[in-house]
């Protein structure tokens, strides 16, 4: 049976809410990643910043057809923090949980990132890369 432990990615990059949004911007564009878990001070789990919360955000800046209208929202976000954006509430998984429970977790509840814990630390994390990397490797 797959679970978490056997399919996470063990390198994870972690940012802090006081982080500038333009900044995980470029983060994730760099790095190639599509969420990042939030921090705090003692390196515990506060939050995830994903590219979904930064189309939310950008969505916004549309509300308002005029190009100058755009613009000014735009340089607003911009320099808005992570924690003003991020997503509260993470659903995070255990090095054990199995590969159909994230399957499902992902289907039901529409999360594509989930942070793997273990005794209150990130030990990973497991993203719609790894598990179609497991689901189409498995033999």
């Amino acid at each position: 049976m797959i679970v978490a432990g056997d399919i996470m990615s063990e390198d994870v990059i972690d940012v802090s809410g006081t982080m500038l949004i333009r900044q995980v911007a470029h983060l994730m564009l760099r790095k190639r990643v599509s969420a990042f878990p939030v921090v705090d001070k003692k390196d515990g789990l506060v939050g995830i910043i994903s590219m979904t919360d930064l189309f939310m955000m950008i969505n916004k800046a549309f509300i308002k057809n005029t190009d100058a209208e755009f613009h000014k929202r735009l340089a607003m976000f911009r320099d808005m923090t992570v924690s003003d954006i991020m997503t509260r509430k993470v659903i995070s998984i255990l090095p054990e949980t199995t590969l159909d429970e994230i399957v499902n977790l992902v289907a039901k509840k529409k999360v594509h990132v989930f942070p793997v814990m273990s005794k209150k630390k990130i030990v990973g994390i497991v993203s719609r890369h790894d598990i179609l990397n497991a689901v189409f490797s498995y033999d």
